[in-house]
């Protein structure tokens, strides 16, 4: 019976939150701290959200702070689900604080580019915590997508080694022990600092969950008095709006910049990405208030929606799509068949339909974009070597532990049913070495 947790600090990741736990304890290892913590020995820590943290834990946790206040104030949850449709962003509010799910289920969280890799943190602001506190902790808005300056002091932010994306080990890894003391490097750029404030204005904001404004409207709006909407509302000129957009990042020296597909899907409401929606509206000069708190009329909100005619209508450049997309869908791809898209990092099987899903494209759009054609059947596989290259993963995540494992553990974390066992056997050499392959079938045998 957990009796005691530390007292939860502003702006602190619940992943950090749970690492103070473990420390404050006195748990010798991470791995008897996860075994109080969560429901079974293959629960990762989730460094963004919550994770599947057992009934017990979270009916502690439940008597100190409500889950929706967790999740609201010390999760990503506002990064991930600001500009999603109202009842989806309910129901990741309530998933995240009540219900264990995949969070890709939930809204779109897109690969880490450089510069995102691992968690992040103000050398200053450890400074001010261990003055303050006692210690450092990991600060959600060090970890906003593009965020490279704490807007507290004014400098660059530091890439920890501690990755952040959940890890394929079971390890805790507190602020206090993995920050050290770094040279401060302030912010010259005033736009980069500007721009590092209007992420975090809008992070900030208060989540409405009464109004109903799709992301699209209020773009649009925010286009209506630029030469990248048509004078009659029915144009978007969106690869001059990429253009210049891509000119405007690039002399900031922004990590990511958004692509043309990118904002395409966002200004016709296919998709609502945090940082695609704040680098437009940031570049088209909109007020964070904009964002957070529209004030948009019914009549807005429908002109908007009738421009979307010429979605329909008018023909579509399949060369300019394929060339825009392909580097995307290679990203997305590669990532879920390697498991960096997945919170555990399990790898899995790329689909047709995942990539339909995934992309926004509509039915068989695959056989007009070669180069994407190309880029999906490259990753294609059956379901036995999909459940191969699992088995190999839950393997080697195991061996590193440096602990004895059964054949049950293997299949517990890599999800691959037992009747199923024997068929992948002829695909393991496909993927591993002799050895490993001998080690596997004699597990099996």
């Amino acid at each position: 019976m957990i009796s005691y947790f530390p007292a939860i600090y502003p702006d602190e990741l619940v992943y950090s939150w749970l690492c103070r736990y473990y420390v404050h304890s006195g748990f010798f290892s991470s791995k008897s701290a996860m075994q109080e913590l969560y429901c079974k020995r293959s629960d990762n820590p989730s460094k963004e959200f919550i994770g599947n943290l057992n009934p017990g834990t979270m009916e502690q946790i439940a008597k100190i702070y409500s889950p929706d206040k967790l999740v609201l104030e010390h999760t990503m949850y506002p990064q991930y689900a600001r500009f999603i449709p109202l009842e989806q962003k309910n129901t990741a509010l309530y998933r995240l604080g009540h219900d264990n799910c995949d969070v890709h289920h939930l809204f779109c969280v897109l690969p880490r580019s450089e510069g995102e890799q691992y968690l992040r943190f103000c050398p200053l602001c450890a400074e001010d915590d261990r003055k303050t506190y006692g210690e450092a902790y990991w600060h959600r808005k060090h970890q906003i997508r593009n965020m490279s300056i704490c807007t507290k002091h004014r400098c660059r932010l530091v890439e920890s080694n501690v990755p952040a994306k959940s890890e394929q080990s079971f390890t805790f890894c507190p602020a206090e022990h993995c920050i050290v003391y770094d040279e401060t490097v302030f912010e010259e750029d005033q736009l980069m600092v500007r721009y590092a404030m209007y992420l975090e204005s809008v992070f900030d904001a208060p989540i409405d969950f009464n109004k109903d404004i799709p992301v699209s409207s209020i773009l649009y709006d925010g286009l209506s008095q630029t030469k990248y909407l048509k004078p009659s509302g029915r144009s978007r000129y969106t690869k001059m709006l990429a253009d210049d957009l891509k000119v405007f990042y690039r002399e900031m020296g922004l990590y990511n910049i958004v692509s043309m597909y990118q904002i395409q899907r966002v200004l016709l409401g296919s998709r609502s990405d945090f940082s695609v929606v704040c680098q437009v509206a940031f570049f088209l000069g909109m007020k964070s208030e904009e964002l957070t708190s529209p004030t948009l009329t019914l009549e807005q909100i429908q002109q908007e929606q009738d421009s979307h005619y010429m979605k329909e209508t008018a023909p579509v450049d399949w060369v300019q799509l394929d060339t825009n997309t392909a580097p995307i869908l290679e990203r997305f791809v590669q990532s879920v068949y390697d498991g960096t898209a997945n919170e555990n990092g399990r790898p899995e099987r790329v689909s047709e339909r995942l990539v339909y899903r995934e992309m926004g494209l509509l039915g068989h759009q695959l056989e007009n974009m070669p180069r994407c054609r190309a880029i999906f059947e490259r990753y294609t596989e059956s379901y036995p070597e999909s459940w191969a290259r699992k088995i190999i993963w839950a393997y080697q995540r195991l061996r590193v532990q440096g602990k004895p494992f059964y054949w049950s553990d293997i299949r517990m974390i890599s999800g691959v049913k037992k009747k199923n066992f024997h068929s992948i056997i002829p695909y393991l050499q496909l993927h591993t070495d002799a050895e490993t392959v001998n080690q596997i079938v004699a597990l099996i045998e």
